[in-house]
């Protein structure tokens, strides 16, 4: 990145840079997701791997993730530490990072479902908020296929509740939030190139009603002197998670936080956990 859009994303909380990933490697990845969606034929509810629409079929599967998928295949990890990811990463968050999460969304073309205005930071909240998602556009992101909309400098305002009839759910209820959703700005750009937003941005993203697919891979990383607050549970795998750098002690900042506690009946996915929301968002 230029100067510029680094100082872009710490003004707006986002920022999206154009032809970072080679082609070779979002090939690859096209390839393998083709596979897992094929194999998802013969899988009737959503496991460790597959998060299933409502509608998936064995004639027509509807995947709407990949959980994991730097576990799951080598051309998803190969981007996750791909150069060309890192160095942007870290003119951002520093030069030592840790993964956060993978995971692989895939906006199903004629229908693929809303993703309702959220902060990430809600879902896991850190010592400090040094956090980041990466979002690795597979395929052209278009306005027609859902892209990825913002609320620019939503980052440096209060943590909105993601809350429901007691229970956390992972989206925000517009008629008790504090952000004006007319200032929505959509990341739309080519394959290869990546969108990154700072974990308090509110996000979200419109069905999508198009004729293709918008899959994205969701990288987080964060500094390694974050640390979650929700504890470590495993010592060895939280070392492991080590990207580049050096593994820091935890930094312990002023920043609002709001746990995701209680946890939903039946928790879920975000897709699951959104149908409690009272205010839909995007509404056909």
């Amino acid at each position: 990145m230029d100067q510029a859009q680094v100082a872009q994303f710490w003004r707006d909380g986002f920022v999206l840079v154009e032809s970072v990933v080679p082609d070779p490697l979002i090939q690859q990845a096209r390839n393998v997701l083709a596979g897992l969606v094929e194999a998802s034929r013969d899988v009737t509810v959503s496991n460790a791997l597959y998060d299933l629409s409502d509608q998936h079929a064995p004639a027509h599967p509807r995947v709407r993730r990949i959980k994991d998928p730097h576990l799951v295949d080598e051309a998803f990890d190969r981007i996750l530490k791909a150069p060309e990811v890192l160095k942007c990463v870290r003119q951002v968050l520093g030069e030592d990072l840790r993964l956060e999460h993978t995971k692989l969304n895939i906006k199903q073309a004629n229908g693929g479902e809303a993703v309702e205005w959220h902060q990430d930071w809600a879902f896991y909240p850190y010592t400090n908020d040094d956090l980041l998602e990466v979002g690795v556009l597979l395929e052209d992101c278009t306005e027609e296929n859902g892209p990825l909309l913002m609320i620019p400098g939503s980052h440096r305002g209060p943590v909105e509740n993601h809350h429901a009839q007691g229970f956390f759910c992972g989206a925000i209820d517009l008629e008790q939030s504090s952000f004006d959703p007319a200032t929505t700005i959509a990341l739309t750009g080519k394959a290869g190139s990546i969108t990154m937003h700072h974990v308090r941005t509110v996000h979200g993203s419109r069905p999508n009603d198009s004729a293709r697919d918008r899959p994205i891979l969701l990288l987080g990383y964060c500094a390694a002197d974050a640390w979650p607050l929700r504890g470590v549970e495993d010592w060895d795998a939280f070392e492991n998670k080590m990207l580049c750098g050096a593994s820091q002690l935890p930094r312990l900042e002023k920043v609002p936080v709001r746990m995701p506690f209680p946890p939903a009946p039946g928790q879920g996915s975000i897709f699951e956990n959104q149908k409690l929301v009272a205010g839909r968002s995007f509404r056909r």
